[in-house]
């Protein structure tokens, strides 16, 4: 099976809640539709807010990476390091790449992936995963702060706009590679089928060379390879290597616009949402940063992975908020990839996933996908700016 790309088949405001005044909003403005599905979500959110001790004092705001003050960022870049710093918690009898904190995050996000992607249990797994990372990052190591989101939009025609590629934020490109830049076909693990998907070229290929993850040392993965190696199937053992990037400028220009942005959170159903999402935003955001940051299974290898995923769940989110009662436990998709059976399972036939069925964060962790859905309770309390 051969893909060209990964897809083709009444509360007042109260004022510790106030939003911010960006007099120096940078980038594309946003369109009043925009502005509008903004707005609905804010007023619906706050609603909730009073259930399971989340309140207008403990809240969490998450803004965009572009709005936050050069300390916060540099708090949070500094917390980041502090994470990979820290000695792993998973047993390495596991995975014999494991060295740090982060990688802890990227081992179970590998572990899972074939059932947490193109899947009914995407949304909700990430959610959770982005905030016990955000926790993680708050109770080891100091910061103070939220996980901004990377506002794609505001830059989709000039994406090195944005702060977040900053040689003070996360850096730019990776050196270019002129015979190692793309396209490349690459074969993805453990499944029944041989499905082949193509990677398109970039602009860079190497090892990030500026700012502060410039020579940052990775371990597991790559999985991104044109064949399954049967004795590392899932990149699992240490492989340390610098962290990499291959730009594809035309992921952001051409997908990652206001005009999609209205169109994903604007959608009708959940179906409609779910594949605007996946087709215009989420693949596209991965492939803009190649290397590293696209690798379905070890993508969080790449700092900026949780910016990304910040703003994959605003989008959700906003979504959500449209319509709490009749979105907020809306379900969609498979059990697996595509439903594909997983070469564990391959007997398994397809079937549709439901709010109850487990997720996997490993340490004995198994929450259903419905304890992932709500953002004011069941455990988590925060909304975007």
């Amino acid at each position: 099976m051969h893909l060209s790309t990964l897809i083709t088949s009444g509360v007042l405001l109260m004022a510790p809640l106030a939003l911010s005044c960006r007099g120096n909003y940078s980038g594309i403005p946003k369109p009043a539709d925009f502005n509008k599905l903004e707005s609905q979500y804010r007023t619906n959110i706050l609603t909730t807010l009073g259930t399971d001790g989340c309140t207008d004092k403990t809240i969490r705001i998450r803004k965009s990476w572009d709005d936050i003050d050069a300390a916060t960022r540099q708090d949070y870049i500094r917390a980041v390091k502090c994470l990979a710093s820290k000695p792993a918690l998973t047993d390495k009898s596991l995975a014999s790449g494991i060295v740090n904190r982060l990688d802890d995050f990227t081992y179970i996000h590998i572990n899972q992936t074939n059932t947490i992607h193109i899947s009914g249990s995407f949304l909700s797994w990430h959610r959770i995963f982005m905030w016990r990372i955000e926790n993680a990052l708050r109770d080891e190591c100091g910061y103070k702060g939220t996980i901004p989101y990377w506002d794609q939009a505001r830059f989709s025609q000039d994406p090195l706009k944005s702060q977040v590629f900053s040689n003070t934020s996360f850096g730019g490109d990776g050196e270019y590679l002129p015979n190692d830049h793309g396209p490349y076909n690459i074969t993805i693990p453990g499944l029944v089928a041989n499905l082949t998907v193509t990677r398109p070229a970039g602009t860079g290929g190497g090892c990030v060379k500026e700012g502060p993850f410039a020579n940052f040392s990775v371990s597991l993965g790559p999985t991104d390879r044109p064949f399954v190696d049967p004795n590392n199937k899932f990149g699992y053992d240490a492989n340390p290597r610098c962290l990499s990037r291959n730009l594809n400028v035309a992921s952001a220009r051409d997908y990652m616009t206001w005009e999609n942005a209205v169109g994903i959170v604007g959608a009708a159903d959940i179906a409609t949402f779910y594949w605007n999402l996946e087709n215009n935003w989420h693949q596209k955001s991965h492939q803009f940063l190649g290397r590293d940051g696209v690798d379905l299974f070890t993508s969080p290898n790449d700092p900026i992975f949780y910016l990304l995923h910040s703003q994959i769940d605003r989008l959700w989110a906003l979504w959500q908020g449209q319509a709490l009662e009749e979105r907020t436990f809306a379900v969609y998709g498979n059990r697996t990839f595509f439903g594909i059976p997983l070469d564990s399972a391959p007997n398994v036939p397809p079937s549709n996933a439901t709010v109850d069925d487990l997720m996997d964060f490993g340490h004995r962790y198994r929450p259903r996908i419905k304890d992932g859905m709500p953002m004011t309770y069941a455990g988590r309390c925060y909304m975007y700016e």
